[in-house]
């Protein structure tokens, strides 16, 4: 009877045996996350962001879409060197019962007075040089910043849970702003891993946070799609302006 007993429960025990170790193995899974595009290969960043704005209760509306194509053109040990053009725009913002346009495919039909600024954009060649960890080294002063949407990677492995930081300085509109975000692994797969990411921004009489996901390719550590929602208040002379932006990232 001992020994019946024993073969029939011992199927039982391996059985929650081994979804014991499946599910510590799925616990532990780990990624080391680098920046990791092939000398050669060009990919595509399509970028939408919209951004509402109240100032002082008129509400301004606005939409731009932009298409960029990048090519990784070297590399090195500890750096990627890449150059991005940017081959198809949008713009169109309503103020006021107004509408200002524009469409790189449709340039008859632009406005004369973004047509000239936003066409000085188009299918020029903007070479920019990451680290291995994501953080852009060299960029030149007018590239689209809402372009540089990459994740900054830590120098170790990354786990579920696992939380990182980082600190920017850059300049907007002539302003010295400061940036700080922790990102947080949600998920890990054997070809993605996605990030949560919230952080603030600063300048001089600008406040706003930054809430955003990211699902990233472990082989190229480029975002597959990203997005961000930017809250922000500015304050100057006496006006404050609240905005929304989101911006939203794919790449192909």
């Amino acid at each position: 009877m001992m020994k019946k007993l024993i073969r029939h429960t011992l199927p039982v025990i391996l059985i929650f045996v081994g979804l014991a170790l499946t599910s510590c193995s799925s616990k532990a899974q780990g990624v080391l996350l680098r920046y990791n595009t092939k000398v050669g290969e060009t990919v595509t960043l399509n970028t939408a962001i919209t951004q509402n704005t109240d100032l002082e209760g008129q509400g301004v509306s606005t939409l731009i879409t932009t298409k960029m194509e990048m090519t990784t053109t070297d590399k090195t040990d500890s750096l990627v060197y890449t150059q991005s053009r940017l081959k198809e725009m949008t713009y169109k913002t309503s103020i006021m019962g107004k509408t200002i346009s524009f469409d790189s495919n449709h340039m008859e039909d632009a406005d004369p007075s973004v047509a000239a600024n936003f066409q000085s954009f188009l299918d020029r060649t903007f070479d920019i040089v990451y680290d291995i960890y994501g953080n852009i080294v060299s960029v030149p002063d007018d590239y689209p910043q809402e372009q540089g949407i990459t994740a900054v990677f830590p120098k170790e492995m990354v786990y579920v849970g696992s939380q990182w930081s980082r600190e920017t300085d850059s300049q907007i509109n002539g302003l010295s702003a400061h940036s700080k975000g922790t990102y947080t692994v949600k998920s890990i797969t054997a070809k993605t891993t996605e990030l949560d990411f919230t952080g603030t921004i600063t300048a001089e009489s600008i406040n706003g946070d930054i809430n955003g996901t990211m699902l990233i390719n472990n082989e190229t550590g480029l975002p597959i799609i990203a997005t961000l929602d930017m809250p922000t208040t500015i304050s100057t002379t006496g006006i404050t302006v609240t905005l929304m932006q989101t911006i939203t990232l794919t790449t192909e």
